[in-house]
């Protein structure tokens, strides 16, 4: 069989839990829709993927979950995975372009976290040392004082800041400022008493998360990489999909497991005629029994570790 042969076979065998007749109605993917994919992701598309969604692209919203309660994405929300994922790249070379106008939001946030957490609660007045706090995009830590330069970490105050919501706009202007040539990820800023402040601009650390990669070093350890293109997604921000940057043991064009819950990655197959093949297999062996046994991508882990 042909690889739109096998998505048929795998959808007739689902028949008992879906209705097909007015499922599969979105047109085939335009030439523009590749093209904007193909920028996104820097990279030219397997034919695989090509000939998939010219047959169909994807599913509509509100019809019946195709792929055992996943949805079968369409080009548009492709393209907005990929373009979230592309948010998260970082420079190469890390600069401040515009250092009096980085200056000047820097300053509007200490202003905002002074008046908010000291004089609105009377500690200016008191004697304390400095202020530690971390602030981002959507991102707000309650300031901690120390009240002298022998403070202990253990022994330093929590101060509650009952609103955050002036900030926002704020922290949203300084980031896009500094998106281009920096993009950090959040700020961790330390303040005097005596007006001087330190302020580091940092990034989510992945590499201390415990990511795993089945086979080992198949699959680089992320969350999300714009050369990932997303086919099925769990509505949970978790999708299956093609990796297109594998790592050095990995083969570009593998479909893998990838995504916001996804710290252990795994490879289901090479591409994606074989991810069907391997589908349709479990079928023959089981009926699908062990698809559904679990949250289907849990499914598949299992499925592949029993097979190693």
């Amino acid at each position: 069989m042909d690889l739109i042969q096998k998505w048929n076979a795998i959808l007739n065998k689902r028949q008992d839990v879906l209705n097909l007749n007015d499922t599969l109605v979105n047109k085939g993917i335009t030439l523009e829709e590749i093209n904007t994919i193909e920028q996104l992701s820097g990279e030219k598309l397997p034919d695989s993927f090509k000939t998939f969604y010219t047959y169909s692209n994807g599913q509509p919203d509100k019809s019946p979950l195709l792929f055992f309660n996943e949805k079968f994405m369409a080009s548009d929300d492709i393209i907005n995975t990929l373009e979230f994922a592309k948010k998260l790249q970082k420079p190469e070379i890390r600069t401040i372009v515009n250092p009096e106008k980085s200056d000047y939001y820097l300053k509007k946030i200490i202003e905002f976290y002074v008046i908010n957490a000291l004089v609105k609660n009377q500690e200016s007045q008191s004697s304390w040392y400095k202020m530690v706090f971390s602030c981002g995009v959507g991102f707000f830590s309650h300031p901690s004082l120390y009240r002298s330069k022998d403070t202990e970490p253990r022994e330093k105050e929590f101060i509650n800041i009952a609103d955050y919501s002036p900030l926002i706009s704020i922290i949203n202007e300084f980031h896009q400022l500094e998106y281009e040539c920096y993009n950090w990820d959040k700020l961790n800023f330390t303040i005097f008493s005596d007006g001087r402040f330190e302020v580091n601009r940092t990034d989510n650390d992945y590499n201390e998360m415990s990511f795993t990669s089945l086979p080992a070093n198949a699959i680089k350890k992320k969350y999300f990489n714009h050369k990932w293109i997303p086919i099925f997604s769990d509505s949970g921000g978790n999708f299956i999909g093609i990796d297109l940057d594998p790592d050095v043991n990995g083969k570009k064009g593998q479909i893998i497991i990838f995504g916001r819950d996804e710290e252990d990655m795994c490879v289901i197959a090479n591409d994606l005629e074989s991810f069907f093949a391997f589908i349709l297999d479990e079928f023959n062996y089981n009926n699908g029994e062990s698809l559904v046994k679990y949250h289907l991508h849990d499914s598949i882990r299992e499925i592949i570790r029993n097979k190693q």
